[in-house]
């Protein structure tokens, strides 16, 4: 049967709108699945890139940062992209502001 039929009827119980809507809400609901995973996948990358350039940078400085730190910094880095659309850029500056705040300068 098809949809604009059933629809034109006008005549349909609750019970058989339920299997409908549940229906059209699967097919609705079934390709968020993939993007949340690449999103995922999309943050454990830059997460990754991101703490290899900041250990390099404080191996080459030979200090050692606080527990935590990088990870911090790296998860507000990747959240400031792909949450809140910012710029590498306008993300580094804002996290590393945050990140000072909580560990100090080093």
């Amino acid at each position: 049967m098809r949809a604009a039929s059933i629809v034109s009827a006008g005549s349909l119980a609750p019970r058989a709108v339920a299997p409908l809507l549940g229906a059209l809400l699967g097919v609705a609901v079934a390709p968020l699945a993939p993007q949340a995973a690449h999103a995922n996948m999309v943050q454990q990358i830059i997460v990754g890139k991101c703490s290899e350039a900041m250990q390099a940078d404080f191996k080459k400085a030979g200090k050692t940062p606080p527990a935590g730190m990088v990870g911090d910094t790296c998860g507000c880095v990747a959240d400031g992209m792909l949450k809140q659309r910012q710029s590498l850029d306008q993300a580094k500056t804002i996290c590393v502001q945050k990140v000072t705040k909580k560990y100090g300068a080093i």
